[in-house]
């Protein structure tokens, strides 16, 4: 058996945030996205547990304690700011002493890296991608009983690109990187389902609300 590779920054596909308090590190809630496309979306799911205790503090401004999930088209205040501007002297020595490229430009590879860090107690932490493969992508469409061409219609991606995946025939790491969050947070599909669920049946529309949702409430704590 080949041992395990170790993650690379590259399989970062988003960010998990922590309290740190001085004896004790809080789990906040997660930022993921969607990167590669042309319209650039960031998701941040507070996490339930932190959401309903007492005495935290909200991630920023933007993001109260007033609902779990928040979605923008832009990376989120809170975050944006933990990343040095390119102009700032020391950013190239902030680079190499992460050994990160000055030219890297994945918001949560900065975040994970120069950013992980700052003057609050929130602490950032990488997401790996655990190598979503062609046969999830097929298993994951399948369980939704959503042909090929539906997949795409609904989660906007292409049918010929697609296809080539589930054929072997085309690797399509940032698609399978995009699809593989819509599995492992069913709030984001949701959202994708409610805002272009119209290319479906209106009764298969209603059936993936439902799966989706009881997927929310049996992650529940």
């Amino acid at each position: 058996m080949n041992p395990k590779l170790e993650p690379n920054i590259h399989d970062i596909h988003g960010v998990l945030v922590y309290l740190e308090k001085r004896r004790t590190r809080i789990f906040v809630g997660t930022l993921t996205g969607e990167l590669n496309t042309n319209k650039k979306q960031f998701y941040f799911e507070y996490d339930l547990k932190y959401l309903n205790s007492k005495a935290v503090i909200p991630l920023g401004p933007e993001l109260p304690l007033t609902q779990q999930y928040y979605q923008s088209s832009t990376l989120f205040t809170a975050f944006q700011d933990r990343i040095p501007s390119k102009d700032n002297p020391a950013y190239l020595d902030y680079c190499k002493a992460l050994e990160i490229s000055e030219q890297e430009n994945d918001p949560f590879v900065l975040l994970c890296t120069i950013g992980k860090k700052g003057p609050s107690s929130f602490i950032f932490e990488p997401l790996f991608l655990e190598h979503f493969s062609p046969a999830d992508l097929k298993k994951f469409r399948e369980e939704l009983g959503l042909t090929l061409r539906e997949f795409a219609s609904l989660f906007d991606l292409s049918f010929s690109h697609l296809q080539r995946i589930e054929s072997k025939k085309f690797s399509g790491k940032e698609i399978l990187k995009r699809i593989e969050t819509y599995q492992k947070f069913p709030e984001i599909a949701l959202f994708e389902i409610l805002r272009r669920g119209g290319v479906l049946h209106s009764d298969k529309k209603y059936e993936l609300i439902q799966f989706f949702k009881q997927k929310i409430t049996n992650s529940l704590p």
